[in-house]
């Protein structure tokens, strides 16, 4: 079973642009990771949504989850390099 993302160019820049590679790593397998959660859920029926959509929903509310926490990260790491930046240059170079 393969998924087709609408927008997996959006995310796949975005996960691209993470600073780390171990977060990086771990968004393409979270990506890699719904392929085999459809394969092993079932569809459901008239009756109820399913597995399967359940299951999607939950996986990208985690994809969502890890991308904003590595955003965080990643602001986090920009601010201290900017802070210790700041510290090391002469204050006159400063703007």
């Amino acid at each position: 079973v393969r998924v087709d993302l609408v927008e997996e160019a959006v995310l796949r820049r975005t996960i691209d642009a993470l600073l780390l590679e171990d977060w990086k790593n771990d968004m393409d397998r979270e990506m890699l990771s719904i392929h085999q959660i459809i394969s092993y859920t079932s569809a459901g029926n008239d009756f109820n949504d399913g597995g399967k959509a359940q299951a999607v929903r939950i996986w990208i509310r985690s994809v969502l989850r890890k991308i904003i926490h590595y955003k965080a990260q990643h602001q986090h790491l920009l601010n201290e390099a900017v802070t210790t930046l700041q510290n090391a240059l002469p204050q006159d170079i400063m703007v």
